[in-house]
């Protein structure tokens, strides 16, 4: 009786985290990044904002790279900050050195702030 009851549930986990693995929702799809010309991907301002809030940070790093900056914000929410090509949805156009601020809490992104901005004139000049 026991053991009946050990692969029933043992089948259903498997079944369950096998199926969800295959049909997970990819990050990097087509529909979450765009490609520029240049082959640099950028991300879609819309896709971060909603996409990425209930993530937990390895799946945050893992689509963003390391972070250029954490700190620890207030009541303990830690905030991941990334410079990043950003597609707003709105305009159309790719701001090229958007802040992207990740707050984390309980280990889960809570919220996403975008502020899309281009670079500076000296780091257009130098590069």
């Amino acid at each position: 009786m026991f053991q009946s009851k050990y692969i029933c549930v043992l089948s259903i986990l498997l079944g369950c985290f096998g199926g969800c693995e295959k049909n997970k929702l990819a990050l990097k799809n087509k529909s979450f990044v765009a490609t520029q010309k240049k082959e640099e991907k950028s991300f879609r301002k819309f896709n971060l904002e909603y996409l990425m809030v209930g993530k937990n940070q390895i799946e945050v790093e893992n689509l963003m790279g390391f972070p250029e900056g954490r700190s620890l914000g207030q009541d303990g929410v830690y905030l991941w900050d990334y410079r990043r090509p950003v597609l707003d949805d709105e305009s159309g156009k790719v701001f090229e050195w958007s802040l992207i601020t990740f707050h984390f809490s309980q280990g889960k992104c809570s919220k996403v702030d975008v502020s899309l901005s281009d670079p500076p004139a000296q780091l257009a000049v130098e590069q």
